[in-house]
C-alpha cells in the first residue's frame, strides 16, 4: 500500500518538509499534512497538501494528494484508497 510520500514528485536535490499535521472531523478520523518542497539551496519550489481519512464506518482509508509547483502549476493530484 502506497504512502502519500510516495506519491510526491521531488527533482533531484529536492526534499520535502512537512510545515504542519493536524486531524480533522468530529472523530478526529482524517489527518492533513501541509509540506513545502525545498531545493538544495533551501528555497521553496512547490507545496504539498495530502489527507489520510479513514472511514468511521467500515475503516476503509482513502488518501489525496495535492503538489503544486511554485508558479502554481498542478504536479500531482490523486486520490485512492487502502
Amino acid at each position: 500500500m502506497p504512502d502519500w510520500r510516495d506519491k510526491v514528485v521531488l527533482n533531484s536535490g529536492e526534499s520535502l518538509w512537512v510545515d504542519d499535521s493536524r486531524c480533522e472531523g468530529f472523530m478526529q478520523e482524517t489527518d492533513v499534512y501541509d509540506c513545502s518542497v525545498i531545493d538544495a539551496n533551501g528555497a521553496v519550489v512547490g507545496k504539498v497538501k495530502a489527507t489520510d481519512h479513514t472511514s468511521v464506518k467500515g475503516f476503509r482509508r482513502t488518501l489525496s494528494l495535492k503538489q503544486i509547483n511554485a508558479s502554481g502549476k498542478i504536479v500531482a493530484d490523486e486520490t485512492w484508497t487502502a
